[in-house]
């Protein structure tokens, strides 16, 4: 007879919150580990050094969780996004134009599902092609993917008084955005 415990339920909580693309994600990286014996035997090896020793059920729980931390990391990035026709829409633009603006990086989206989404926080009305001063530039010197661009762009910077670089560039610090996002597309931020 299976028993299901508390800690299977969350499990199983947590991967029914994801969606089907996720839940294939999730079960493509779970064949991997699994299928990986190389991975096993330097994981062994690494126990050995290090004196710790996780069982294969305590490894996977913790690849579990930390797959999980990241859609929901994703998922909350993702929140407050569009979809290209509705930033046509305000754009006032064909249904094309999102799409040839992202190619030429004066507009950031990401694909989700099948769909680009597009941040609602870097368009401005009063801004030069709708979107925050320096934004394209900021786009183009991101040595990084969409999704890190993305991530960067929402995170507390200390070398910006602790703003965001969407924050410093609502508050006009364009070229000092500049400088650490060129700094972070090579890895030195």
């Amino acid at each position: 007879m299976l028993t299901i415990t508390p800690q299977d339920e969350a499990k199983l909580r947590v991967l029914k919150s994801l969606s089907e693309v996720e839940q294939q994600q999730v079960l493509e990286v779970l064949a991997k580990y699994h299928h990986n014996q190389a991975n096993l035997d330097s994981n062994r090896r690494a126990d050995q050094l290090l004196g710790s020793s996780f069982t294969q059920e305590e490894r996977l729980d913790l690849e579990i969780e930390s797959l999980a931390k990241a859609f929901e990391h994703r998922r909350r990035l993702l929140s407050d996004t569009v979809t290209a026709p509705k930033v046509a829409e305000i754009l006032n633009t064909s249904r094309q134009t999102p799409h040839d603006r992202v190619k030429a990086q004066t507009l950031l989206a990401v694909m989700d599902n099948g769909a680009l989404r597009f941040p609602l926080w870097q368009f401005l009305p009063e801004g030069s092609d709708g979107v925050l001063p320096g934004f394209p530039q900021v786009l183009k010197a991101l040595q990084l993917s969409d999704f890190a661009k993305l991530s960067w762009l929402v995170r507390p910077n200390p070398y910006l008084e602790g703003l965001t670089p969407v924050e410093a560039l609502k508050n006009g610090l364009v070229e000092r955005v500049l400088q650490e996002a060129k700094a972070a597309g090579h890895g030195q931020d």
